[in-house]
């Protein structure tokens, strides 16, 4: 271990073990070995690498694979040391590694899917390899014979999957912000409901078998947990992120929910506590405390000789309410609210101070995470995305000299390329340009337990640096690729 980790720990950060690089594209998904000092990637540049620590504390790839097509997921099963990945050209590849890691030899290549393969799980217990694909579709195909069981298509591309793998329920999220839960029965399949509560496409999904909970995490920038178990419809929100959620796992020694999000934010979320849920929002065409129509209500605002009011909603009651009704803000942990929301006058003068205790933290990534994994046992845990560094301030003549013989100013404002890199824009107030650096990357963290009731703080944090696109090439029409100059 590159750290040693105290029992009681002086500072609740969290420490940096390594920062694994070497693909060169984007990497797509990344998956801790247990009981191994060792890390599997899968990247958009086609291959796949077994990373194992070494004696000088560095991880170095010990199997280096290529395929035919850029990864997009990853299903590893460590006790048969089976791993099936996942392409973008819709085909599911499946490998056997060796036992000490050094070697991977290939079993067989699945026709999963017509287009890119957006998630998958093997299940050793029904011997299924089931995945989602943007041919929006989920199949599932039996990993004995190869043949394919069994297809269901949907009205959007198919984002995330989870899988129970006792009662053969599948959890399929989507880009319409639907989850449809399917009964899978060999070749068969029968759909049990549809959940429907977020506002934007499905980022993550995890279900916890014990508690019997599933969560969401999608572009609208919530978290929701969807009370499977107890079969009452109960739903909570959660909302304690700016961007989109990209990453989910719920911890159930300790109770605690971690979701990541396209910003960077890692957010630790109490579920050991009572929470409340969210009220629906209530219709009305006027405000339900002083009767001011809205501005729809044209029939009112005539009878009254008044201008319609644009309407809002009270986050802890749901009731309809005008903007003079509802001035003030306010957490409101309980019900999901971290950060300030709308409320009705009458809800804030019934909220105490300790009603605004938090009950979730927040952590600084320094990077876009759209992929992690963890080993609780451990206290480790290993995310992938992209660098969110930095910026760094330059003259903007020297930095203009040495991007624009490059690529032309217009070309750089609008670089498409994998990684959203090279936003370069004048600064308003000084001379200068201003250059955000961007660069596929892995960071493993370790989990630190600050006290005894082992509240999980986590974070991931890189070192600075800042790139001058030195040695640029052009790989595509618009598209940068080269290697990184570390200031």
């Amino acid at each position: 271990m590159a750290a040693e980790i105290h029992s009681r720990p002086h500072s609740s950060r969290p420490i940096l073990l390594n920062k694994i690089e070497g693909h060169q594209d984007a990497v797509s998904a990344a998956v801790l070995i247990p009981k191994e000092d060792g890390v599997i990637t899968v990247s958009e540049d086609r291959t796949i690498r077994v990373w194992l620590k070494r004696d000088s504390g560095q991880y170095w790839p010990s199997i280096y694979h290529t395929v035919s097509s850029p990864c997009s997921c990853m299903s590893y099963h460590h006790e048969s040391r089976r791993i099936f990945i996942g392409q973008d050209n819709g085909a599911i590849v499946e490998f056997i590694i060796s036992e000490d890691f050094n070697k991977m030899n290939h079993v067989k290549t699945y026709p999963a899917h017509q287009g890119r393969v957006s998630d998958m799980v093997f299940s050793l217990l029904s011997q299924w390899v089931v995945s989602t694909g943007h041919d929006k579709s989920l199949s599932w195909m039996c990993t004995q014979s190869g043949s394919m069981l069994g297809r269901h298509y949907f009205s959007s591309w198919a984002s995330c999957l989870q899988y129970d793998n006792d009662t053969q329920h599948a959890f399929v999220g989507d880009y319409s912000g639907q989850i449809t839960l399917l009964k899978l029965e060999g070749q068969t399949y029968s759909t049990i409901t549809t959940l429907k509560g977020h506002e934007g496409s499905i980022g993550a999904l995890w279900w916890d078998p014990v508690q019997r909970w599933l969560f969401s995490g999608a572009s609208d920038h919530s978290v929701i947990m969807w009370d499977i178990g107890g079969r009452k419809g109960r739903t909570l929100l959660l909302q304690g992120h700016h961007e989109k959620v990209q990453a989910l796992r719920y911890l159930q020694l300790t109770r605690q929910l971690i979701s990541c999000s396209a910003d960077g934010t890692v957010t630790v979320w109490n579920m050991d506590t009572q929470r409340e849920e969210a009220p629906h929002w209530l219709d009305s065409d006027s405000c339900q405390k002083c009767e001011q129509p809205f501005f729809w209500n044209i029939k009112q605002m005539w009878d009254t000789k008044t201008l319609g009011l644009r309407q809002h909603h009270c986050r802890k009651c749901g009731k309809a309410v005008c903007g003079k009704c509802s001035s003030k803000r306010s957490t409101y942990p309980v019900m999901g609210f971290e950060f300030q929301v709308r409320m009705c006058d009458d809800c804030y003068n019934t909220i105490k101070d300790e009603d605004r205790t938090p009950l979730a933290t927040f952590h600084e990534g320094k990077h876009n995470i759209s992929h992690m994994d963890m080993d609780p046992a451990r206290g480790l845990m290993v995310t992938c995305g992209s660098d969110r560094l930095p910026l760094l301030l330059l003259p903007s003549s020297s930095i203009s000299n040495i991007l624009c013989p490059i690529y032309p100013l217009f070309l750089l404002n609008t670089c498409p390329n994998h990684l959203n890199l090279a936003s370069l824009a004048l600064s308003p107030n000084c001379s200068t340009f201003t250059v955000p650096l961007i660069c596929s990357f892995l960071i493993l963290s370790i989990l630190v337990t600050p006290n005894e009731n082992l509240s999980i703080f986590i974070s991931a944090t890189s070192s600075s640096a800042s790139c001058l696109l030195d040695r640029a090439t052009v790989s595509k029409p618009n598209i940068i690729a080269g290697r990184t100059a570390v200031l």
